[in-house]
């Protein structure tokens, strides 16, 4: 027993090859290197960066407070040479506690 087909007519034809045309545009639209999940990547890369960039303007923010100081405190001036730069005035003794080694 074979089973008759009916030949497809114009419109049929037309109907079917638009929707295969249409189903392999979106895959296209979808998966490519351009497609919509690349776009939903770059959204996360764009979050991950305005966090980034969002720390980085409050550290500018201190970094240019600390500047100021600098710049007008002659006090804020002695406290980065002492802290940072291991610097005395002079006439000052410097004591170092070293611990004592601990014994067996």
């Amino acid at each position: 027993m074979a089973i008759k087909t009916k030949p497809l007519n114009k419109i049929q034809a037309t109907i079917g090859l638009s929707l295969l045309l249409f189903a392999i545009m979106v895959g296209v639209a979808v998966f490519s290197d351009d497609g919509v999940m690349t776009v939903f990547n770059f959204n996360d890369d764009l979050e991950k960066l305005k966090q980034g960039n969002a720390s980085l303007v409050q550290e500018n923010k201190g970094l240019q407070k600390e500047i100021e100081a600098l710049k007008k405190d002659p006090l804020a001036v002695e406290r980065v040479a002492r802290e940072k730069l291991n610097l005395v005035r002079p006439g000052e003794t410097v004591y170092r506690i070293v611990p004592h080694p601990d014994k067996p």
